[in-house]
């Protein structure tokens, strides 16, 4: 599913999906749903431009190599037309088992779990290739390479992971506890990051929102104190914690529930402009520090606990994908309702 809105949503011209190692009918599935998904950009099928390299797990052990390298070169073609391509490559981790596999035939010097002392140069060269470029026409163009890893018992000390997170500038690390509670899309807060955070800052301090960077730093210090807070509440209970610590657990579940959970079957919360993305998080941040300032006045962190939430969580999914003012206005009903605490 989150490849797939992947593909759907981003901004990328040309499509091209790799299914490295993949079961012959996972395969089948993904040609079905993809002739039958409805392209944003063009109202037509997003099939029409997306390009499919089918590798699956009987064909032999160098197609499976060969997969990943085929579809990045397919990729720079249409980069060098003036497109605007993305490379969704599913996945790494079966790509360099048949690296594996090929250096233990050929009798080359086994490393770490038995992959190739070769393996970190290749995955370098690997995503190297992604970049944006001027064409000789003149037209800029870039290709962007997004690689599924799927390490063996969830280890992410493994080799392929531990490597591709020397090499990658971002990281989504997805989170078997989260799926199990139905938290969608199962993105680890903790686990995952991303090295442009400062570039990004600063981009979009030039495109008219300068209050990017503390945003999303508030809201990092924000989750992990809450995670924090979460394994002590869990050990003394909820109960036992003063107030303010009371309210930092509130307001993780309001960033989780309101903000970082996403329905992707909603036609309003399954992509948003970015305006409408800063005000969920404004509306959140906004409603915690009254809360804080409720507990200041000595009000019983329980009865901010009491207080129906549900019009802050579910702005995301009741206001249109740029309707930031709508969300701007449950913020303030919301607030009214503390602030009317004594």
């Amino acid at each position: 599913m989150l490849l797939q809105q992947i593909a759907k949503w981003c901004a990328a011209e040309v499509i091209v999906y790799v299914g490295c190692g993949e079961r012959g009918n996972e395969m089948a599935d993904v040609l079905a749903e993809l002739s039958e998904l409805a392209d944003p950009r063009t109202g037509r099928r997003l099939a029409e431009r997306t390009v499919i390299i089918a590798n699956t797990s009987n064909m032999p052990m160098m197609a499976r190599e060969a997969s990943i390298y085929t579809g990045v070169t397919v990729a720079e073609y249409f980069r060098d037309m003036g497109y605007d391509a993305v490379v969704i490559a599913d996945s790494t981790s079966r790509w360099a088992e048949a690296l594996r596999e090929f250096a233990s035939r050929s009798g080359a010097l086994p490393a770490e779990e038995g992959y190739p002392a070769s393996l970190p140069s290749a995955l370098a060269a690997f995503y190297e290739r992604a970049g944006r470029v001027t064409t000789l026409g003149g037209r800029p163009a870039s290709v962007t390479i997004i690689g599924a890893v799927s390490p063996p018992g969830g280890d992410t000390t493994e080799p392929v992971t531990a490597h591709t997170q020397r090499f990658v500038r971002g990281v989504w690390s997805l989170d078997r506890e989260l799926a199990y509670a139905r938290h969608y899309p199962a993105v680890a807060w903790a686990g995952s990051f991303s090295r442009d955070a400062e570039g990004l800052g600063q981009w979009y301090a030039r495109h008219g929102d300068p209050e990017w960077g503390r945003r999303r730093a508030r809201v990092t210090s924000v989750l992990a104190e809450a995670d924090r807070l979460g394994d002590l509440a869990a050990l003394v209970g909820t109960g036992s914690l003063p107030g303010h610590e009371r309210v930092v657990l509130l307001a993780g579940r309001l960033l989780r529930e309101g903000v970082l959970q996403q329905n992707a079957l909603s036609a309003n919360d399954a992509h948003c402009t970015a305006a409408k993305t800063a005000a969920l998080i404004d509306a959140v941040l906004s409603v915690v520090d009254a809360c804080e300032e409720a507990v200041r006045r000595g009000v019983i962190a329980s009865e901010i606990e009491e207080l129906d939430f549900a019009p802050l969580l579910r702005a995301a999914d009741e206001t249109p994908p740029d309707g930031a003012d709508g969300v701007l206005a449950r913020q303030e009903q919301m607030l009214d309702l503390v602030r009317g605490l004594r």
